[in-house]
């Protein structure tokens, strides 16, 4: 597995360059490559009252993260980098 990631991640990075994340980010999930979005956000745990703004995918320090950007139950914005792989919250800041 440790000689498949490379190349996993330079087909991701290839289809995020071309600007079709999305197309490269459904490949990779449906290899299992990556944690479905869905898996994500419910890990997260955010609740029903809380407002997604702006979900991204890219490519970052060598590894595919998702971006989220949601405002909060206290009515803050906050912004969570999920590591798409493996589900770990990697940072979480508030705007």
């Amino acid at each position: 597995m440790r000689l498949l990631l490379p190349l996993i991640l330079s087909i991701a990075a290839a289809g995020l360059a071309r600007g079709d994340d999305h197309d490269a980010a459904y490949r990779l999930r449906e290899r299992r490559d990556i944690l479905p979005l869905e898996e994500l956000l419910k890990r997260l745990d955010l609740g029903g009252d809380t407002r997604i703004l702006e979900i991204e995918s890219e490519l970052e320090h060598g590894r595919l993260v998702y971006e989220i950007e949601y405002v909060g139950r206290d009515g803050r914005i906050r912004e969570v980098l999920i590591d798409a792989r493996s589900g770990k919250i990697l940072s979480e800041e508030e705007d």
